[in-house]
């Protein structure tokens, strides 16, 4: 098992139905609270007070206070992966278009979603737990955009295109840390510069233009 697998297996995942909704309230209480707190203000007593149970029953789930958090990373990725690039757009031309649409479908996400921003993008709150497991979740969205691309464009041999395509998320993250870091939310000038980024390295391994298929459908 990875260190990250090592970690996660350290919660109690309840089985029994009411047990399992005690666990899931206890993470919504924690996401409540970090609407408002970073997660360094936030400790098991005061996940208890909101939730309105004991600390020890907490504990039951989560024996150690980062693990909530842990458990909450998985959650938002969970939701961030079904909840953006779900859909093949019908209106876009170029490879450089369809990712600007997908990661700014991404900013619109983590703004909408304060508690994720400071889960996944808040910098040195991030254990090694959360980061591996957003590096994991790199490869599944990498993976999914290649599909797109695959259904939209006539894509050449790219040798290790989901490595290149994590590669982008990872410098594109540094750039929404920063903003989230500075201004609290991902602002749209901080985006573009992402977008630049994005784009800049893209190009060192997409060509420039990406000839359209001729329909809408997967290659055969």
């Amino acid at each position: 098992m990875t260190t990250s697998e090592l970690t996660r297996a350290e919660i109690r995942r309840p089985a029994q139905k009411r047990s399992r909704a005690r666990f899931e309230a206890i993470l919504d209480g924690a996401e409540r609270l970090l609407d408002t707190l970073p997660p360094s203000a936030i400790s098991i007593h005061a996940i208890a007070a909101e939730v309105g149970i004991s600390p020890p029953s907490i504990y039951h789930f989560f024996p150690e206070p980062h693990l909530v958090f842990s458990a909450l990373a998985e959650r938002y990725l969970k939701r961030f992966e079904e909840g953006v690039l779900t859909e093949v757009p019908g209106d876009i031309e170029s490879w450089q278009d369809l990712q600007t649409l997908q990661y700014r479908a991404g900013q619109a996400w983590f703004n909408a979603h304060p508690a994720a921003r400071q889960v996944l993008l808040g910098g040195p709150a991030w254990s090694s737990d959360i980061r591996a497991q957003d590096l994991d979740s790199n490869f599944v969205m990498a993976g999914r955009s290649i599909e797109v691309m695959t259904q939209k464009f006539i894509m050449p041999e790219i040798p290790d295109l989901p490595d290149r395509l994590v590669e982008v998320i990872v410098i594109n993250d540094a750039i929404w840390s920063l903003s989230i870091h500075r201004h609290g939310l991902i602002t749209d000038a901080m985006e573009e510069q992402a977008r630049r980024a994005r784009i800049a390295y893209s190009r060192t391994f997409l060509p420039e233009y990406l000839p359209l298929r001729t329909d809408a459908s997967s290659p055969s």
